[in-house]
């Protein structure tokens, strides 16, 4: 029997953390559907595509539609690409006839591309070819939406009521719930599920043996906001130097400008104790070899946190549109993962003191679930099957054959 197709679409590949937590999801989902994943970038190479997922690569932007809002409103061509990123998103509708839709943060965020995301979700409301599931997908944690206007919340709960059938959350509601950062003025009527943390692994992570004893990992993932913490680790590790002999391993990731990788790779040369890389090939095994681990607290560094249960040090990032990053890592000191410097406080010194206390520090048990891909896959087949049994229901009930 042929299964139903769905429509994932991710809202992007150039971080590499996220694009494994929808293809973690999308792996999962592929037991019950045929799953075709839409991304506006390429699958970086590090990255193993997983089996029977096919992939569509829409025109890329090049640029943070929430970020560069105001680029996309005054440029034509940008306006251009979001117009041929809808006219693929629709042709792909046509060809698929999916029984479900699944949308990576949209309308949480990204208003900026409801250009080609409405349309998409307009046919599949339209009952073409059946009454198709549509599911918003989002982390939990929308502390960068924070300063956002009562209008633009409202807007967004207008849009949830009347799109969408469900709100997936990757969070355990015991963490963090959405209702916590979202508050519309009206009660939405969408059911909103909180599925768990979505992770990569299962059980114990493997130690990656490449990493020396006693190593201080550092890592901001694979956006372009880690130089402030890179350049303060260097320094770190020279006034660590002369008390403490501690190796640190700096993962700097794709994202970070190449101005300031090479900036990064000199004034590491003259330390052998001090390595820096552009990426591991898996950052998971890396912290759990890693005897400490500095990072800026991304979604996928928390949750592997939460498994191997390294003592962390989360230096979050300053941008305004990383605060997320500050409201989990707070939350993670709470629950006893780790120690926590804020941005603001981010120098060689400050950096070097915490990392000397956290020396002493012995991360507590922490019992979140991590399971969300399978949780998440199991309520979206069991939510279409319902419907299409719904739906059957009421098209095989006519007047003669109701019961009297």
């Amino acid at each position: 029997m042929k299964r139903s197709a769905l429509m994932y679409c991710c809202r992007s590949g150039k971080r590499s953390g996220n694009l494994r937590r929808t293809f973690e999801v999308a792996r999962k989902l592929s037991d019950s559907f045929e799953v075709t994943v839409l991304m506006g970038d390429a699958i970086p190479a590090r990255i193993e595509l997983p089996n029977n997922i096919q992939t569509v690569l829409l025109p890329s932007l090049g640029i943070d539609p929430d970020t560069n809002v105001y680029d996309i409103r005054r440029s034509q061509e940008l306006r251009d690409i979001i117009k041929a990123r809808r006219n693929v998103l629709l042709r792909e509708f046509e060809r698929l006839k999916p029984r479900v839709v699944a949308i990576e943060d949209f309308p949480f965020r990204q208003h900026a591309l409801r250009g080609e995301i409405l349309p998409l979700v307009e046919r599949a409301r339209n009952g073409v070819y059946g009454d198709a599931l549509v599911v918003a997908m989002t982390d939990g944690v929308l502390a960068d939406d924070a300063e956002r206007d009562d209008a633009h919340r409202d807007q967004t709960a207008q849009l949830l009521d009347k799109y969408f059938d469900m709100v997936i959350v990757q969070s355990d509601p015991v963490f963090a719930r959405v209702e916590e950062f979202f508050q519309p003025q009206n009660v939405m009527r969408v059911p909103v599920y909180h599925t768990g943390f979505v992770s990569c692994e299962q059980g114990a992570q493997p130690a990656d043996r490449t990493i020396a004893p006693d190593t201080v990992l550092v890592s901001a993932g694979d956006g372009d906001h880690g130089g402030p913490l890179y350049r303060a680790a260097v320094e770190a590790h020279k006034i660590l130097g002369s008390t403490l002999l501690l190796p640190m391993k700096i993962v700097a990731g794709q994202g970070l400008p190449d101005s300031e990788w090479r900036e990064l790779e000199a004034m590491t040369e003259a330390s052998p104790d001090l390595t820096v890389e552009r990426t591991v090939p898996d950052y998971g095994a890396a912290l759990a070899a890693a005897r400490w681990s500095v990072s800026q607290c991304e979604y996928s560094t928390a949750v592997h946190t939460m498994q191997t249960k390294t003592p962390a040090l989360f230096v979050p990032s300053g941008s305004s549109d990383r605060h997320a990053q500050i409201v989990r890592a707070q939350r993670l000191v709470y629950w006893g993962a780790g120690r926590i410097l804020l941005p603001q406080h981010l120098n060689g010194a400050s950096l070097a003191n915490e990392i000397h206390e956290l020396l002493r520090f012995q991360p507590r048990r922490m019992h979140f679930d991590l399971n969300g891909a399978v949780n998440a896959a199991n309520l979206i087949y069991q939510t279409a099957y319902q419907k299409d049994l719904a739906s059957n229901i009421t098209e095989t009930a006519t007047d003669d054959q109701r019961p009297h």
